[in-house]
């Protein structure tokens, strides 16, 4: 998991990532100094809470992604099964999906395959 972060620290355009548990919890992160590792994983939580809520009442399974976009960047957060891919961006080019879609199919293929969602 930690190589997958790696490789995706190196693109100009990710400020810093990490992958969060489905309860909350940073397992890895690659930040820069700039940005509070705690107040990024409450951020893609509670975003994730919201979301998630929000589709099941709407008679919905889960979703894919979660994009946050600001002026200054974005927030993705993409679904991979007992963990989430949690990306913050820079702003500009939408390119990086490529990449971070591919470091999410990586990771699912990495991670458990058992989730505590709806326990």
């Amino acid at each position: 998991m930690e190589r997958l972060l790696d490789r995706l620290e190196k693109e100009a355009w990710v400020r810093g990532s990490m992958i969060v548990s489905d309860e909350g919890m940073v397992v890895v992160e690659r930040l820069s100094g700039s940005l509070d590792r705690d107040a990024v994983a409450a951020l893609a939580s509670d975003l994730v809470t919201e979301v998630v809520a929000g589709l099941a009442e709407a008679g919905h399974d889960s979703f894919k992604r979660i994009v946050l976009s600001a002026t200054s960047g974005e927030l993705v957060v993409v679904d991979c099964g007992a963990v989430y891919l949690v990306v913050v961006a820079a702003a500009g080019s939408e390119a990086f999906y490529i990449e971070i879609d591919s470091a999410a199919a990586q990771l699912r293929r990495m991670a458990p395959s058992t989730s505590m969602r709806g326990m």
